[in-house]
């Protein structure tokens, strides 16, 4: 069969890379073309149609900046799809491109069925959105197991393939079979970006440096694409503080608790049954809470308590993300006796549960040969 992928960051890369040497191994007449990266590329033996590096623009200001560029290569790719005449089109999350370029391109002018990898959060805001996955989508692959019964629910035919990071876990057991117990410290993670460190990382430091002078190890794990650099101007005051970065899975394998800013990096601790607190600080503190709590459309922003339904693991946004707060909330998970940290160790075995323990990516491909031959 003949598939036609787009994805439009990195991360779209390299879960479309996974799905396309799935389709691979179960369609052995498989052909590929595709907006997107290195990744795909490697797994495809053909090269992208359109680089994702191409429409990588970050916020709205950049957005509007570059639109007639990213009409251009929505056009592109428009006629590339024409020319290849796939079987299925899978857009990879990336959902402004998508909606506007790909969906209704697709479906009313080429007729092509359409299977949507990785959906948009549109539970969480902008569910306007799913009245347009309902009318140009066919199938929906979730990957979080809550969204099977919300999507439906709204009439978008959805089946939950499992989560990457599972995949990420199984693979890093795999190449470290060996057991490994829990040490006596404190994990920060406090996100990929520069600006999140800026935000988040000097609260953390501050509330973790009592423990650090009574013989715990805080450790900070260091984020892909960030160098030592971009650390040092907060290690001023904490000048005995590693950061490691490539093993970021290890640290959580070893830790006795962790500071995690909110993002995947809290599904992955939670996978790894890691006790946590979940912080996020952002620019205009009381004001970005404000927003988040009239305009989202869901109690919690970490996806271990989105998953789970409920406060499993502590959340601190905005401006009750300082470190006076971090400190106390420590003091009830740090002990092995305490209570909290009990429950929260059994929420995390529920969220392992519910997540499963079978790889996404062939799921996934199963999923689509399954849709395409009936």
């Amino acid at each position: 069969m003949r598939y036609f992928l787009v994805a439009g960051e990195a991360s779209g890369d390299l879960h479309a890379s996974a799905l396309i040497r799935a389709l691979r191994e179960r369609d052995p007449e498989a052909s590929f073309a595709f907006m997107g990266g290195d990744k795909m590329q490697e797994a495809s033996g053909v090269a992208p149609l359109v680089h994702y590096r191409e429409v990588a623009f970050m916020g709205v200001v950049s957005v509007l900046k570059n639109l007639r560029k990213l009409t251009r290569i929505g056009r592109e790719v428009q006629q590339a799809i024409r020319a290849f005449q796939p079987d299925v089109v899978i857009p990879v999350d990336y959902a402004d491109f998508n909606f506007r370029f790909i969906l209704p391109f697709v479906k009313r002018q080429l007729g092509i069925p359409i299977v949507y990898y990785i959906l948009p959060k549109v539970w969480a805001w902008r569910s306007s959105r799913v009245k347009t996955l309902r009318r140009y989508v066919d199938l929906s692959l979730s990957i979080l197991p809550f969204e099977v019964g919300y999507f439906e629910e709204r009439g978008l035919r959805t089946t939950y393939i499992g989560n990457p990071c599972v995949d990420a876990q199984i693979s890093y057991l795999e190449a470290h079979p060996e057991p490994v117990g829990r040490e006596q410290m404190i994990l920060l993670v406090p996100g990929s970006r520069r600006s999140e460190l800026q935000h988040n990382l000097s609260e953390m430091l501050q509330a973790t440096a009592p423990y650090a002078s009574t013989g715990w190890q805080v450790v900070i794990a260091g984020a892909p694409g960030l160098t030592e650099e971009d650390y040092r101007p907060y290690l001023q005051d904490h000048p005995d503080t590693p950061i490691l970065f490539g093993d970021t899975y290890g640290l959580m394998r070893r830790a006795h608790v962790a500071l995690v800013t909110s993002g995947t990096a809290t599904l992955e601790a939670g996978l790894w049954g890691l006790p946590m607190i979940v912080c996020y600080r952002i620019g205009g503190k009381r004001i970005a809470r404000w927003v988040f709590e009239r305009f989202f459309q869901v109690d919690y922003f970490s996806l271990v308590n989105l998953i789970l339904g409920k406060a499993a693991v502590p959340e601190l946004l905005a401006d009750r993300m300082h470190s006076a707060q971090i400190l106390s909330t420590l003091t009830h998970i740090l002990p092995e006796e305490a209570l909290e940290r009990k429950a929260m160790l059994h929420d995390l075995d529920e969220l392992q549960s519910l997540m499963g323990r079978e790889k996404s990516a062939p799921r996934a491909a199963e999923a689509i040969l399954h849709f395409l031959r009936d």
